[in-house]
């Protein structure tokens, strides 16, 4: 069976995930030290990273478990859930941000930047099938 404990580090990263984009800003512009990248900003970046990341984390925490747990789990289903889950929940913090006007700025970019950052990291576990 797998055991709930499994989860922590990837349900902490989520939390993590929610505070760093829904947190109040404490300064509106973009710092003078990343406003070199020009039209790539360092958020969407961010984005990308931190829910590959967080994919990276839940699978090897839970898919990698669930596989050799005695139970029979379904490794493509779990990953899929996870992957819809992830993306909905970029979504929710983007209607977040519009709705608690905390200083962020809701944007369909950071939604495509986050679906990437997950669907990316998924790509290449089944690539290198980890």
């Amino acid at each position: 069976m797998v055991k709930k404990r499994n989860i922590i580090p990837a349900v902490m990263w989520g939390f993590i995930i929610l505070y760093l984009t829904i947190a109040p800003r404490s300064h509106p512009e973009t710092p003078l030290l990343f406003q070199w990248m020009g039209k790539v900003k360092i958020d969407k970046i961010a984005h990308f990273v931190f829910w590959g990341l967080w994919y990276v984390i839940y699978h090897i925490t839970f898919v990698k478990q669930a596989q050799g747990s005695p139970e029979r789990f379904d490794r493509n289903k779990l990953q899929m859930r996870f992957l819809i889950f992830a993306v909905i929940f970029g979504i929710g913090i983007e209607i977040l941000q519009l709705k608690l006007n905390w200083g962020r700025s809701a944007e369909l970019l950071d939604i495509l930047a986050d679906s990437l950052g997950v669907l990316t990291a998924f790509a290449l576990f089944k690539l290198f099938k980890q």
